[in-house]
């Protein structure tokens, strides 16, 4: 069975990331698995976008984990991050992806389907949250642009004031590593499964190509009436 774990204190980073238009996901990316992205459906769900076109800044507590979020023009950009992690960094990352796709998306951000940009801007957020994760030059990028204060104007919500009594489940990450374990499991038991298809193919049209064979020599040796009399 897999195994779930909540991630040590010390290991402050940003799990998972998310660019949506309501809940129509336009991009995701994370390096682990768990129950967090039904978690963040749920979440898209209950959060309305404001009417007018100025950002606003909250941060939804979840366990151990926190789902920060920016909303502007309708649009969402999310970062699940642990607890610790200080929220000037994960909102300096969501300032970052913001301006990016911005620049580069703003025109059909209104009727783009969902996973459009997956493939092209997920790239994006991998190399993003790596930088914001392992980079200690990310902080200072953070303080050198003198951007909004969100530390101090964010809003801070436990996460059962918009979700409904009964709803709120445990928040489950499994460790990467478990993951590329079953994905190399699963390919080596394809890899077996493929070659006993490919071989049992094989004897199949060996079969066919026996019959055929057999049939066509009755047929010509009928009609050449070569049974035994020629």
């Amino acid at each position: 069975t897999d195994q779930c774990f909540k991630p040590e204190q010390d290991e402050m980073s940003i799990v998972y990331s998310l660019i949506s238009r309501g809940v129509t996901v336009f991009c995701e990316y994370t390096s682990q698995t768990g129950n967090f992205v039904q978690i963040s459906r749920d979440i898209l769900e209950k959060v309305e976008a404001p009417d007018d076109e100025t950002p606003t800044y909250n941060s939804y507590t979840y366990d151990d984990h926190v789902f920060h979020m920016v909303i502007q023009k309708g649009v969402y950009y999310v970062a699940m991050a642990t607890k610790d992690l200080e929220r000037r960094i994960a909102f300096a990352f969501l300032e970052d992806i913001k301006a990016k796709f911005d620049e580069k998306y703003s025109e059909i951000v209104n009727t783009a389907v969902a996973y459009e940009m997956n493939k092209t801007f997920g790239k994006v957020l991998v190399e993003r949250m790596e930088f914001y994760n392992s980079n200690p030059e990310a902080d200072k990028v953070r303080k050198v642009r003198g951007e909004v204060d969100e530390v101090r104007q964010v809003m801070v919500e436990n996460i059962e004031r918009i979700l409904d009594r009964g709803e709120k489940i445990e928040l489950l990450v499994d460790k990467s590593e478990d993951m590329n374990e079953q994905a190399s499991k699963f390919k080596r038991s394809a890899g077996h499964l493929q070659r006993r298809m490919w071989w049992a193919n094989c004897r199949m049209q060996a079969i066919i190509v026996g019959s055929v064979s057999t049939v066509l020599l009755v047929i010509i040796l009928g009609s050449t009436k070569c049974f035994g009399h020629c």
